[in-house]
Parts: structure tokens; sequence; C-alpha cells
């Protein structure tokens, strides 16, 4: 793993390798201009792979890549700046020929854990791993084995689940909205067909193309999330977005109660085919 951070970290960090060490030379000698350039767009093209590569699950802007990219080329510059400016001296003090024999490989090994660290990110905020392999709970029931390939819950869709309730250790089918997910569990409110019009802690949401029986429905807006185990999730797929309007009054009232800003929805798939044939799920029940 060092050999590779090392493999990374060099060709990140080029711009600053690569000019410090022709300074060092006897005669010292110095990079120009096109050079440097060179150096930045062999490292630059080298973050925008990494990038891209963690990231490709999720759709974005596309500008959003290229300046992750750019951001990440001028970390890794700093970084590496950083390391042979202030690390390496106090480390190996004034032996100048240890010193820089290893400061290469100090930087280089700095550089590749920011970067494999930034992968890591990207990846968990573009929702990896994108499946999972799971019994759907009519086959458990029966004790069958058949496995489907769920899509993970992500936030701004809406799904149905086994969703808990908030005043006892039972929970309930209802649709619900994902504002979160974690390890093992996303974070939900629920959605439910009772008027709640009178509450200021509910708002009224549209019906768009997610419940088939069209009746009017409320979401919690002005609560914590509640905690729904993947497994408790009842479809193979979402039922679908949840509108504009309503996630936009989520994230605002979620901020004024403290708790972490929900991600921007990503973009909703459509439902791809499942082991034994697509299946329809079960009609949640909705009352609070």
């Amino acid at each position: 793993m060092l050999l590779f951070f090392a493999v990374l970290g060099y060709l990140l960090a080029l711009p600053v390798l690569i000019p410090a060490v022709m300074k060092g030379q006897a005669p010292p000698q110095h990079t120009t201009p096109g050079q440097v350039a060179v150096l930045v767009a062999v490292s630059y093209a080298v973050a925008l792979l990494l990038d891209w590569q963690a990231g490709r699950r999720r759709k974005v802007a596309p500008w959003v890549v290229p300046a992750r990219a750019a951001v990440l080329t001028g970390v890794s510059a700093l970084i590496a700046w950083l390391v042979g400016a202030y690390l390496v001296p106090r480390i190996f003090g004034g032996q100048q020929d240890l010193a820089a024999g290893n400061a290469v490989a100090l930087q280089c090994v700095a550089v590749g854990a920011i970067a494999w660290a930034w992968r890591l990110r990207v990846q968990s905020w573009a929702g990896w791993p994108p499946e999972r392999q799971w019994t759907p709970p009519r086959a458990a029931a029966r004790g069958g084995t058949r496995t489907a390939t769920v899509t993970r819950p992500g936030p701004g869709e809406v799904w149905v689940a086994m969703v808990p309730f908030r005043d006892r250790a039972e929970a309930a089918r209802h649709y619900c909205v994902v504002v979160g997910v974690q390890a093992g569990y996303a974070e939900v409110l629920q959605i439910t067909s009772k008027d709640k019009g009178h509450r200021d802690d509910y708002i009224r949401m549209e019906n768009e193309g997610w419940d088939r029986t069209g009746k009017p429905s409320w979401i919690e807006v002005g609560m914590r999330p509640r905690r729904v185990p993947y497994e408790s999730f009842l479809a193979d797929h979402p039922q679908g977005p949840c509108p504009p309007r309503v996630w936009q009054e989520i994230q605002r009232r979620q901020n004024a109660l403290g708790a972490p800003r929900p991600p921007r929805p990503r973009p909703a798939a459509r439902p791809g085919p499942t082991a034994g044939g697509p299946r329809r799920p079960p009609s949640p029940k909705r009352q609070a």
C-alpha cells in the first residue's frame, strides 16, 4: 500500500518535486514555464481521473469533477511543499544527504495518502457501494434463499420501509423520504395520509408518481429523522423522487433543528430487473 501511495503521490506532486530535485543538482538547474505547465497538466490529469473514478456513480454538473480535480491538484502541491519545508528538516536535521534521499519518498507517501482519503470521501458522497444483495422479506418468510440486486436508498428518494414508531419499539409499513445514509441504516422522514394540516411540523407533500392511490399526503419535516436498517426497506428500488419544494423545506427544517444538512438528492434511476422477475412493493400503511 505504501508503494501505491508513493506512486500516486509522485504523480500528483510533480509540480513541486521536479523543480526541487533540479534545484538541488550541481550546478543548480531551473524549470522553464513550459516545463512547469506540463508538470501541472500531468498532475491535474491524474487528479481528474481519480476524482471521476470515485464519483462516477453519481451524476453531477459538468463543472463539478474538473473543479474538484483542480482543488485536489492544489492540495497535493501544498502538502508536498509543507512536508519538504517543515517535516523533513525536523526528522533528518542537518543530515543533508540522507534528507535529500528520503524527502521525496516522504512527500510522495503523504500526498498519496491524502489523495486516497479524498477518493474514499468522494466515494462515500456518491453513495458507494451502489448496490447490495438481500433476501426479499416475502421470500425470507417462506424460508426461501432467492436474492435480488437492490439499489441502495439515497437522499431525496421516496421508499417503502418498515418505519419505527417514535413512542414504542415497533414498526409499520410506510412511505418515507430518505434524508441521509449511514453504515447499516438510512435516516428517513415518514409520510402519512392522515391530515396533518393543523400541525407546523408537517407539510403537504405532492404525489409525483410515487403513490398509486393518489391520496393527500403529509410528511414530518420538523422532527429528527428515524433510523431504518437497510434490510427493513420493502422494495428493490425507490418509488420516486421527493418533490423539489418539499426537499428544500426538509433541508431548511433539518438545518434549523441542528441536524446535519441533508445532501442534494441523486438523480432518480430507472428500476432494473431483479432476480426472479419484477416484484411489486407491498401496499404500505400510511396512517401515523
